[in-house]
């Protein structure tokens, strides 16, 4: 299963939801909401840039400058709320649940998507970059110090769900990522970590890694 059918499996989207992506970045999963579910679809993103690529993308997209401090909606907007990629870059997460469930709906649910420590010691690219496993587990908030934030903010955890690493390929798109460092945790690797592994990883261009315990770990919370 993809994320969305993730979604699909624990909340009834319809023409009627409202749904919130909290870090939308260039609004790829919106786009796919919107053209699945028909959803009014809403996007919270501090950066400009990325806001107005999302725009781009459907114009029918509702978005707002917002951080985890200021979610510029009234209380009890939202049906459904998620995250992907996020939490990792948030300063303060009990601040940001506050405001998570000040928008939320009274029987609305949110959705953290992220990557458990486990999941992330089993990445793939780990062997070509080797520090990396440290620095993200070190960047990355423990499951259970989400579900802990989460509560003080007044949301109760609902379940956790996992989506495996699906079958990976060293591939050019993935090369050129890494080598422009569009994955901002290759800006923290030393220089020479860094070269070191990415003649590494272009030699191995084409190899194939089958799934593993790598992937995504969804965390589902609700308001009290």
């Amino acid at each position: 299963q993809n994320l969305l059918d993730q979604f699909a499996t624990r909340v009834a989207l319809t023409e009627e939801s409202r749904v919130l992506d909290f870090g939308c970045g260039t609004g790829n999963y919106l786009v796919q909401i919107r053209e699945r579910f028909g959803c009014a679809c809403y996007g919270v993103e501090p950066s400009a840039g990325m806001r107005a690529a999302a725009a781009e993308k459907d114009d029918s997209l509702i978005l707002a400058e917002g951080d985890h401090q200021n979610i510029p909606f009234e209380s009890g907007s939202f049906d459904f709320i998620y995250m992907t990629d996020v939490i990792h870059h948030v300063p303060e997460m009990g601040q940001m649940f506050t405001e998570l469930a000040r928008v939320l709906a009274p029987n609305g649910q949110i959705c953290v998507v992220t990557e458990s420590h486990p999941q992330i010691t089993a990445r793939f690219y780990n062997r070509y970059f080797p520090s990396l496993v440290g620095v993200e587990t070190g960047r990355y908030p423990a499951i259970a110090s989400i579900i802990a934030a989460a509560a003080t903010g007044g949301l109760h955890f609902q379940g956790r769900e996992t989506i495996p690493q699906k079958e990976r390929v060293v591939d050019d798109t993935f090369i050129t990522n890494v080598r422009e460092k569009n994955y901002s945790m290759f800006r923290l690797l030393s220089d020479t970590e860094f070269s070191t592994g990415l003649a590494a990883l272009e030699a191995d261009a084409d190899r194939r890694f089958p799934p593993g315990a790598a992937g995504q770990t969804l965390v589902w919370l609700a308001r009290g």
